[in-house]
């Protein structure tokens, strides 16, 4: 359901707040491009915070719909808007984003994600408790747009919210037992100015790169529970890169885990632990993108073909995830589909 904009009530609200506009302690960063119908229901989430010293900082990348009108229906202090003349990609309006914004901290959230009202609140807090703290990880819902179903995060059996060691955290994230989403994290500002922001050479996997790195720098903050929700849908620009764009982005953003973990973290056995929990993480994405390959159609020798050409990328997978690769390889596309669907509908029988 989308928010609707403000009411003239908050509008005294947000006078009171307005001399504390100029210098929030976050910066909301929304990159948008053509997609006004979703954008509305992204701002008004994100103005929603109960935390009051932010900022909502907008870049429209030269949408040629009706993203300018809607953004003329906020008139909140706290919403501020940048318009790029011409469409400057993706990855780069994310820089844009990070150079305007003024927050000490900032989070990403694309136009068709949400963040919850807590998000900031839940964040600060634990900044408060350790000062320059370079990251906060929040986990954040799973939402399928062409289903129109949310899923709940994975939520660690191990770590509680806190300060953390942010290896315990990325190590979490690496052995898939919590769910993370560049929507969910809060990052000190200066410090991913510092490392470059968001890497342009890294379509698929830019956010994790810029993220990801910052846990092997010491201590970290967690939030376990979810504070924002991911939409993941078939005409992302994610969504239309090949395979091969996939398994090669999954390896160098592994590789700079491992690098970053060879020159930050001390301990030789942590330092070797995180480093091929990177390599296994990405390599068994990798196999799950080929495994989509052929649940769309390809043939059994074309995927197998791709496989052995980006081997190296695939090296040090589990031999669940490769045992899991060899069933959907041999199994036909038709009956693969089919057994889904009946997947699918065992709930609803035994309801």
């Amino acid at each position: 359901m989308e928010c609707p904009p403000e009411s003239s009530a908050s509008r005294a609200v947000n006078s009171a707040l307005s001399a504390k506009t100029d210098c929030p302690y976050v910066t909301i960063a929304i990159p948008t491009y053509n997609r006004a119908a979703l954008l509305r229901g992204c701002i008004a989430s994100a103005l929603a915070q109960t935390y009051p010293h932010f900022e909502v900082l907008v870049s429209n990348n030269a949408s040629p719909d009706d993203t300018a009108q809607i953004l003329g229906e906020f008139s909140d202090l706290r919403l501020r808007v940048i318009t790029q003349e011409t469409n400057i990609g993706l990855l780069p309006n994310w820089n844009a984003c990070l150079a305007n914004a003024r927050g000490d901290y900032v989070v990403f959230v694309s136009d068709d994600d949400r963040v919850m009202p807590t998000l900031l609140e839940r964040c600060v807090t634990l900044i408060r408790q350790h000062p320059q703290l370079p990251i906060v990880i929040t986990l954040s819902n799973l939402h399928a747009a062409s289903l129109g179903q949310t899923r709940s995060p994975r939520v660690s059996r191990t770590l509680d919210t806190g300060i953390r060691d942010g290896t315990a955290i990325l190590n979490a994230f690496l052995t898939d037992q919590i769910t993370v989403n560049m929507c969910g994290v809060v990052m000190r500002t200066a410090l991913l100015r510092e490392r470059g922001g968001i890497p342009l050479d890294l379509p698929h996997t830019a956010d994790v790169a810029a993220w990801a790195p910052l846990l092997l720098l010491g201590k970290a903050g967690l939030v376990n529970e979810a504070c924002a929700t991911y939409t993941y849908h078939d005409d992302s620009e994610t969504a239309r890169l090949g395979v091969e764009r996939l398994l090669h982005d999954g390896r160098k953003v592994a590789d700079l885990i491992a690098y970053t973990a060879e020159t930050c973290v001390q301990d030789t056995q942590l330092r070797k632990t995180i480093q091929l929990q990177a390599w296994r993480c990405f390599a068994r994405r990798g196999l799950i993108a080929l495994t989509d390959v052929r649940k769309n159609g390809a043939s059994m020798l074309d995927m197998l073909s791709m496989a052995w050409h980006f081997r190296r990328d695939l090296h040090g997978v589990s031999l669940q995830a490769v045992l899991r690769f060899a069933v959907v390889a041999l199994c036909p596309p038709l009956l693969a589909a089919r057994l889904r669907r009946l997947r699918r509908g065992t709930p609803e029988r035994l309801a």
